[in-house]
């Protein structure tokens, strides 16, 4: 399977598991530049993914913040409209 279509997940689990395996020495000195590599790619396919993700909610953070500020101006408006017609100015008569 590519690694560009493994959750962030799968490779986490990767590495994890090459971790364990590293530590109680199940990993042989034959495999371990494989394993090494795969390990490497496992994490570079994570950081990618964390990368792009944050990216994501920083643009969701921008959406929500345009979202509020709308929202905000509007209420502001409101407000100061119902100001004006109780106070009396600008009434036609």
């Amino acid at each position: 399977m590519s690694t560009k279509n493994r959750s962030y997940e799968k490779n986490f689990k990767i590495l994890e598991d090459i971790t364990d395996s590293l530590n109680k020495d199940e990993i042989g000195i034959d495999d371990l530049v494989e394993k090494t590599k795969e390990a490497l790619i496992a994490a570079r396919s994570c950081i990618d993914i964390l990368n792009h993700q944050s990216g994501e909610f920083k643009k969701l953070e921008n959406e929500f913040s345009s979202l509020l500020s709308s929202a905000s101006e509007k209420d502001k408006n409101k407000d100061e409209n119902k100001e004006n017609s109780s106070s009396g100015e600008d009434v036609p008569f």
